[in-house]
């Protein structure tokens, strides 16, 4: 199957699982309102999801290498399906709270599977376009779902978008089934098979924890993550209400031109991707999310509100792909599981954390501290990854001369014994 197939499949199935996903963002909040708890218990459920995406990140990596790639995305939207059916028939709020847990280990699992059959479907030239599609078709999910969502409930009742959820999970663990290949490399294959040789080549933590540029990229993705959810998602509504007294349809533009940008830059970073080294596209991209951070912290009117988003929107656009592409470059097929789970781990600590810290800064210190704090985070994770972290093609020229200097040396020492 060719690789662009692959990607419509892979594009195909993200976006029925994101449309899921949205649609039971609107209904949320209400629906736990329904066992009469807290605002802060209402977020417990958005934290859970992302606490069981933690756990779940590093396990479904190794499952993709012991299990393959084809059964984790087909049986990770059956997980996130139970959990959402599940969900609807609640009969208490922490019933809720521990299937919201169970979906997001399905989100984990099948997000985890889903770039590892990236990696191996792409090479270096490709790979930056096909993560732009991938990362597109994400937010188109995204987008739909809501909208979908709110008539939903409309229609069928607060409990009717899980099982909505749990339809659209069925079908796309369907279409896995009915359409993807399993693509995890032979030399995989003879390591859980018990050959002893490849045994030993097995991925661990230890190698990639001691990884600089690894650990550098993914402390950039980290600040991505933690921007989103806890500026984009969380203060940027606020901000807007509270500061600037706008209409709920006016931030609901300016969330859209987030949206709509960050789409436009995917674009670009993916036709640009095969020509331009990583970090000429992932350094600016962050330097320009970090500057509409501090606009959008500086901002008192509608016009500089409106601008700071556009700006925002762009830089994550242009980064985003870019920096999966980097990892899966720096990483060996044989690594290509355990890594990318790791990867999406320490992202997912952004995604629960950045909602926690930022909204208790704003809590104590307003809302101009806190979006500068995370524009000087973002701005030095991309300066700390430009002046310290390798471009891949250099990363394997040097691997190759280590290798070559090694051969040397045994060639050496195997002609000193002979004489």
């Amino acid at each position: 199957m060719r690789e662009g197939e692959m990607l419509f499949i892979l594009c195909t199935e993200v976006i029925i699982m994101m449309m899921g996903i949205g649609i039971v963002g609107p209904i949320l909040p209400h629906y736990a309102r329904l066992f009469g708890v807290s605002i802060t218990m209402i977020g417990l459920l958005i934290t859970v999801f992302g606490v069981a995406r933690i756990v779940m990140d590093i396990p479904a990596g190794r499952m993709t290498e012991h299990l393959g790639r084809r059964p984790i995305l087909i049986s990770g939207p059956i997980v996130l399906g139970m959990g959402s059916l599940a969900c609807g028939l609640a009969g208490s709020y922490w019933q809720l709270l521990i299937f919201r847990f169970v979906q997001g280990i399905g989100s984990a699992m099948y997000t985890t599977a889903a770039m590892v059959m990236l990696a191996d479907i792409s090479t270096q030239e490709s790979r930056g376009r096909m993560m732009s599609f991938y990362q597109g078709s994400i937010l188109l999910g995204a987008g739909l779902g809501p909208t979908l969502g709110g008539f939903v409930a409309e229609l069928w009742g607060i409990r009717a978008p899980f099982f909505v959820f749990a339809v659209m999970a069925v079908v796309a663990a369907l279409w896995a089934y009915a359409r993807l290949p399993e693509t995890r490399p032979p030399l995989a294959s003879k390591a859980i098979n018990g050959d002893e040789g490849e045994l030993q080549k097995r991925p661990r933590l230890g190698p990639l924890l001691r990884d600089r540029d690894f650990l550098l990229v993914s402390f950039v993705t980290f600040g991505i993550f933690f921007t989103r959810t806890g500026t984009h998602n969380q203060l940027i509504p606020l901000l807007g209400a509270d500061r600037l007294g706008l209409s709920i349809s006016k931030i609901g533009v300016a969330l859209t031109l987030i949206a709509v940008t960050q789409i436009v830059a995917l674009l670009l970073a993916g036709a640009m991707a095969g020509r331009l080294e990583r970090k000429k596209l992932i350094t600016p991209g962050c330097l320009l999310l970090g500057l509409g951070l501090a606009v959008a912290a500086k901002s008192f009117g509608y016009s500089l509100f409106i601008v700071s988003c556009i700006v925002m929107g762009f830089g994550i656009g242009l980064a985003g792909p870019i920096l999966s592409a980097y990892v899966a470059d720096i990483l060996p097929k044989e690594e290509y599981g355990i890594g990318m789970g790791l990867y999406r781990a320490v992202s997912d600590i952004g995604f629960v954390t950045g909602p926690v810290l930022l909204g208790r800064l704003a809590d104590l210190r307003g809302f101009t501290f806190p979006i500068l704090f995370n524009a000087a985070l973002i701005s030095l994770a991309a300066l700390t990854f430009f002046f310290w972290a390798k471009e891949p093609t250099l990363r394997r020229r040097d691997e190759r001369c280590d290798e070559e200097q090694e051969a040397l040396v045994q060639v050496s020492e195997t002609s000193h014994e002979r004489y």
